[in-house]
């Protein structure tokens, strides 16, 4: 339990210095780069913890590993904590802006 708070923690932390970062670089807010690092983190996340998928089966054509079952690279992902509180943060960017730029939107 301490450890996925530790985790989700260190997660937060690392999205909001990428944001302060790519604020820096652009010139923009916060909020207008927020729903971007949460979506880009996530996709990162989940390709880096998932299994099986398009790169199992091309590394397994490279290496010539034609002794798996079409089975075994069925693609493979389990939600960990660091995905989750991504996309939470993507989902809190999505809901500030928004909330910000509501006048835009309506």
């Amino acid at each position: 339990m301490l450890k996925n708070f530790i985790s989700g923690v260190i997660t937060v932390l690392f999205l909001v210095i990428v944001n302060l970062i790519l604020n820096d670089l652009t010139d923009t807010q916060f909020i207008d780069v927020m729903l971007l690092v949460g979506i880009v983190i996530s996709l990162i996340i989940m390709f880096f913890s998932s299994s099986g998928g398009f790169t199992t089966k091309y590394t397994d054509l490279v290496m010539g590993n034609h002794a798996n079952d079409e089975n075994d690279n069925i693609f493979k992902f389990s939600p960990n904590v660091p995905f989750i509180v991504s996309v939470a943060y993507a989902f809190i960017g999505l809901l500030a802006i928004l909330f910000v730029y509501i006048d835009y939107f309506f």
